[in-house]
């Protein structure tokens, strides 16, 4: 693009090493950080202890979706679907939560059932697949925490909610229904392919 060499440089690695060194580093002036409200913290206390840099943050959040009842259900469906399951649910803008319309809620969540049970889970480096594997263990085990949340909070399990397969870091496309807002689910930002649908009436 033109940039004089040094202007943009990527450094890969790690939070706790590359992602600290840059927090801390007497001569970085600005951090950006996008993720969660806990690493967040740690970025402004490492702002704080070196050179008071100015620090950007995007955390938490849930991403809702909402969709009223003169909308074109299939391709609402389908947006919402995708907007949670792409990436399997591990990006900062996935959407999350999803509030429908009353009179219509019904049907979407048995056409978002549909598209969950139909949605292929596998090998990523299968043409045919359109969802892979979580990316550790950690996160694996903090999906099915969620799941168990979600019942035990009340709502509905349509669908998922359980590991792919017997092995790896799988998990089924999840579809809760009956979400409410006070929820676990309906409130903290999990990066998970939990599809979160409650009432908007």
């Amino acid at each position: 693009a033109g940039f004089p060499a040094g202007v943009v440089n990527i450094v890969p690695g790690y939070g706790p090493t590359a992602g600290a060194a840059i927090a801390e580093h007497m001569e970085v002036d600005k951090v950006a950080f996008t993720g969660s409200t806990e690493v967040g913290k740690l970025v402004m206390q490492a702002a704080g202890r070196s050179n008071l840099k100015r620090v950007s943050l995007e955390l938490g959040g849930k991403s809702p979706l909402i969709i009223f009842a003169d909308s074109d259900i299939d391709a609402a469906v389908y947006w919402a679907h995708a907007g949670i399951m792409n990436n399997h649910g591990q990006n900062c803008c996935a959407g999350s939560r999803t509030l429908v319309e009353e009179s219509i809620y019904d049907e979407f969540v048995e056409k978002s059932k549909q598209m969950a049970e139909f949605r292929s889970v596998g090998d990523p480096f299968e043409e045919s697949t359109q969802q892979g594997p979580q990316v550790d263990e950690e996160q694996f085990d903090k999906i099915l925490s969620y799941v168990e949340a979600g019942k035990a909070e009340g709502a509905k399990l349509e669908f998922g909610g359980e590991r792919h397969g017997d092995k790896g870091y799988f998990v089924k496309p999840t579809v809760f229904s009956n979400v409410t807002n006070e929820m676990r689910i309906a409130r903290e930002e999990v990066r998970l392919p939990i599809q979160c649908q409650g009432k908007n009436s």
